[in-house]
């Protein structure tokens, strides 16, 4: 069973897919109070951190690292300050928690402004970090609509595998998700 460290948790999201995916999480890292409520209900047992640059590397070492650093710098909707943004640049710590752990795996998920963030250049700063950390990675745009949620969510995932690009290419384009589910059923003239 893989173990799971998860930064930026929220309430939770990515880690529920991933113990339903058969994974364990062993600590997350969440600043927001009310979030952290939610996850201490239904995580009454895992370790709960409230302060990602108070993290250090004395924390339990797991096989994958998850995230979804905060997006308001990169997001369309707001003012575009990229990885330079006080709220985004946490993506710096993300990078620091994974390089003093070292896992297997690192798993990020972020808005699709992340892509034309001052111009492309933010994700080309995301992936090469990732790279000189010695992950091979791969990233995939998927939309929450074709996976059982009635609504339009895009997202991008990055999955990192230390030292093997092929397998975290695996990961995202595995054939049972290449075959394209449609997307769900809606009334004529409603909006996504």
């Amino acid at each position: 069973m893989l173990t799971v460290g998860s930064l930026f948790s929220g309430i939770g999201g990515l880690d529920l897919g991933l113990e339903r995916a058969g994974m364990e999480v062993r600590w997350q890292v969440e600043i927001d109070k009310a979030a952290q409520s939610v996850l201490r209900r239904h995580w009454p047992d895992t370790a709960l951190y409230d302060d990602v640059t108070a993290l250090g590397g004395d924390i339990e070492r797991v096989d994958l690292i998850c995230g979804g650093f905060p997006c308001q710098d990169l997001s369309v909707a707001g003012r575009r300050a990229g990885l330079a943004g006080k709220r985004s640049g946490l993506f710096f710590e993300f990078m620091r928690v994974v390089g003093e752990l070292s896992p297997t795996w690192v798993l990020i998920e972020n808005v699709p402004g992340l892509l034309s963030s001052n111009g492309g250049r933010d994700m080309g700063t995301v992936l090469g970090t990732v790279a000189q950390l010695g992950y091979g990675w791969a990233y995939r745009v998927l939309d929450a609509q074709y996976f059982g949620v009635a609504q339009r969510r895009r997202r991008v995932f990055i999955v990192g595998c230390l030292g093997d690009a092929a397998r975290a290419a695996q990961v995202l384009f595995e054939p049972e998700s290449c075959s394209g589910d449609s997307p769900p059923r809606r009334e004529a003239g409603t909006r996504v």
